[in-house]
């Protein structure tokens, strides 16, 4: 019995365009419409009839003429930089973030707000649904509303499971907490580590040709994403990249998540500044921070330069793990880490290096990230432009469940 396959109702093919020419602006960034036309495979005339909405409606503005062939002028195009624009949250263990992005990625005053050591959970969400008001009454439109939080964290049914250091996140529904809150936005959730992947590949995979990245986040916790093509891979319930729950040592402590040894024990920013704590000296004392371990390490103060090794070491376990298990071509170790910077990653590739065979060594780059913006916001916002503007939303576990009745 043959199949059939429906075709698409003019609605239908209107949006598939509107959707490819979007997609081919968004790649190309500030361009024509021939350029456009040339992309994505549409003729000109139907590049030109979907770009009239999208100017109504202040998606796209035109951004000044480009000399083009035979002295002729055309008029480029770029996404709004006024009007509309998506808000973006980032949960960490001692503070969320908060910025707002117009259409173009450009951030509008991102704000950071500590969370004091014992907060009720309680407490910190009323701190974030006011400061998210404040930012939303700021904006003419908001077109959505994204949240990275730490993990492990399910995407599918938009669970926080565990914030290691932080216990009173445990059984706060946080995600549909603030859909309630802010029930006439859409709102999206996702992992702060592969948001930030996702602002990596931009950065960096995608112009020097990598095509399996893994993104490590290195800071108050450790967390990691692999990128593949473009795609970030979430695994069957959107859990995929916890190589912070990877354990390095089978007899080491138990961690909250039931699994002993886990690498985010050793090697967190919070471990890190705990370890240097006990050791206090004149210069690292009790309340040391970490710019003061930065600082100490980059001047070779031997107490710094013992602790941050060891969590060089530890990286390094937990990335070649990953090395031999899903084979990236590129590694970005980002966040916080980064701050510690070329001393601390030759740390990391020595220890690599002595770990993996020769032939897998030579074929991976490990480096620095380079970003100076807020990487998870960014990406944040790349997220949740891409479902809204690019692409179908990621069905969660509550749209699934509704669906099927």
């Amino acid at each position: 019995m043959w199949a059939t396959q429906k075709g698409l109702s003019i609605e239908g093919v209107q949006g598939h365009n509107r959707q490819v020419i979007l997609k081919a602006l968004h790649d190309l960034g500030t361009c024509s419409r021939k350029d456009i036309s040339v992309v994505s495979g549409l003729d000109q005339a139907t590049v030109t009839r979907a770009i009239g909405p999208l100017l109504d409606d202040g998606i796209v503005e035109e951004v000044g003429l480009v000399k083009g062939g035979r002295g002729r002028r055309s008029i480029n195009l770029d996404f709004s930089a006024s009007g509309r624009h998506i808000l973006c949250l980032r949960l960490q263990r001692r503070s969320f973030s908060i910025a707002g992005f117009n259409l173009r990625g450009d951030p509008v005053e991102p704000e950071e707000f500590p969370i004091p050591r014992g907060q009720s959970a309680a407490e910190t969400f009323t701190n974030i649904v006011q400061a998210m008001e404040r930012r939303i009454s700021g904006f003419k439109q908001i077109d959505g509303i994204g949240i990275a939080v730490p993990g492990p964290f399910l995407e599918r049914d938009e669970r926080v499971i565990l914030i290691t250091e932080s216990p009173e996140w445990q059984g706060f529904d946080l995600i549909p907490e603030l859909r309630a809150r802010f029930p006439n936005i859409p709102l999206h959730s996702t992992h702060d580590a592969k948001a930030a992947a996702l602002t990596e590949w931009r950065h960096t995979a995608r112009t020097s040709g990598a095509k399996v990245l893994l993104y490590v986040s290195a800071g108050q916790g450790i967390g990691s994403a692999l990128v593949v093509g473009g795609e970030v891979y979430r695994g069957a319930l959107g859990l995929a990249g916890e190589m912070g729950h990877m354990s390095i040592k089978v007899d080491g402590p138990q961690c909250k998540c039931g699994n002993t040894g886990c690498l985010e024990i050793f090697a967190s920013r919070i471990a890190l500044l705990r370890a240097i704590r006990k050791r206090a000296t004149s210069r690292l004392t009790k309340d040391a921070t970490f710019t003061d371990v930065v600082e100490a390490y980059a001047d070779g103060d031997p107490v710094a330069t013992e602790e941050v090794n060891k969590v060089a070491r530890y990286l390094a376990q937990g990335i070649t793990n990953c090395i031999n298990f899903a084979n990236p071509d590129l590694i970005v170790i980002g966040d916080e880490y980064a701050l510690l910077g070329e001393l601390f990653l030759n740390a990391i590739k020595r220890q690599v290096e002595k770990a993996v065979l020769p032939s897998v060594y030579r074929s991976v780059g490990i480096e620095l990230s380079s970003l100076t913006e807020d990487s998870v916001l960014k990406g944040t916002f790349i997220d949740v432009f891409s479902q809204t503007y690019l692409g179908p939303a990621r069905e969660t576990q509550d749209k699934v469940t509704s669906d099927t009745g």
